[in-house]
């Protein structure tokens, strides 16, 4: 439920405000929140728009282990994920953290992943976490 009393406040240089307006990102940053976008977004939630492939399989992992086998899917599914972004030159590594033995955590998949984008020569790393309740 929406309190509709209640506006959202910004205060200065928040959210990336410049110049009282909300900023905008390009670049190495831009292509991260690109990749973050896609990975969070269901593969099919688009199709109404024009856009049935975009996004990842990701969560068709809700519910499972956090097993060798759950990885190896969640490989899968990043990697496709990535492909569809034409910007990357190339996925150097895909790796994955052994699961936590701490309770809290060890529904938690998280991996880092190593890329190359086109035309730049440093490779950048990102790292995700899926939650796998």
């Amino acid at each position: 439920m929406v309190n509709s009393s209640q506006d959202i406040m910004f205060s200065p240089g928040e959210f990336g405000r410049n110049g009282g307006d909300l900023a905008t990102v390009s670049g190495r940053t831009n292509l991260g929140q690109a990749i973050l976008n896609r990975f969070n977004t269901r593969q099919g939630e688009l199709s109404q728009i024009g856009h049935p492939d975009y996004g990842s399989r990701l969560h068709l992992l809700m519910g499972e282990m956090n097993n060798s086998r759950t990885r190896n899917l969640a490989e899968i599914y990043i990697r496709e994920c990535l492909n569809q972004e034409s910007r990357i030159a190339e996925i150097i590594e895909v790796r994955f953290e052994p699961p936590s033995h701490d309770l809290d955590k060890r529904n938690l998949l998280i991996a880092t992943i190593i890329l190359k984008a086109v035309a730049d020569p440093e490779l950048m790393t990102i790292q995700v976490a899926v939650n796998l309740n």
